[in-house]
């Protein structure tokens, strides 16, 4: 890829065959690795489906490198910041997404493949306490909200 200047350089989105997200990223990359393309990065984001961002200084750059590529449908509208790029790639942390009376399976330590309901969440230890469902009795446990799974949200309350 190209040597990078610290002018202006922007993400721009291609919608591409949802599927063939990292099999035309790999063909771009072949294509910019050849020369006489002012491309520095090409990104396909695990979760964003249909979508394959290009860092180069201008639109039209990345237009000329995808001209003709199989599976890619067209620009989208706009340039991509590296703040927004960064909010898409950063994960966010389990227990931010955890709500009270979550069904949640446990998936590691003693209590793995029980499952059970959230009662509080402590976003500022990372843990959640959960009562166990197939406990004979209400048995809260306080774990690290890394060892659970999400199986059923809760309803909203109206």
């Amino acid at each position: 890829m190209g040597e990078k200047s610290s002018k202006g350089t922007r993400f721009y989105a291609f919608r591409v065959t949802v599927g063939q997200e990292y099999n035309v990223a790999q063909l771009l990359y072949n294509r910019a690795k050849g020369g006489g393309y002012r491309v520095y990065s090409i990104v396909v984001v695990p979760g964003v489906r249909g979508l394959v961002f290009i860092e180069c200084d201008a639109l039209y750059e990345a237009q000329r490198l995808v001209m003709g590529m199989k599976h890619v449908r067209g620009a989208v509208r706009g340039a991509i910041s590296y703040q927004e790029m960064e909010a898409l790639i950063k994960p966010k942390p389990i227990v931010e997404s955890v709500k009270v009376g979550d069904i949640i399976e446990i998936i590691r330590g003693p209590f793995a493949g029980m499952r059970g309901k959230i009662v509080s969440v402590d976003p500022t230890r990372n843990e959640v306490k959960v009562e166990l469902a197939e406990a004979v009795y209400v048995l809260p446990v306080t774990i690290s909200a890394e060892d659970i799974k999400v199986v059923q949200k809760a309803e909203a309350q109206s």
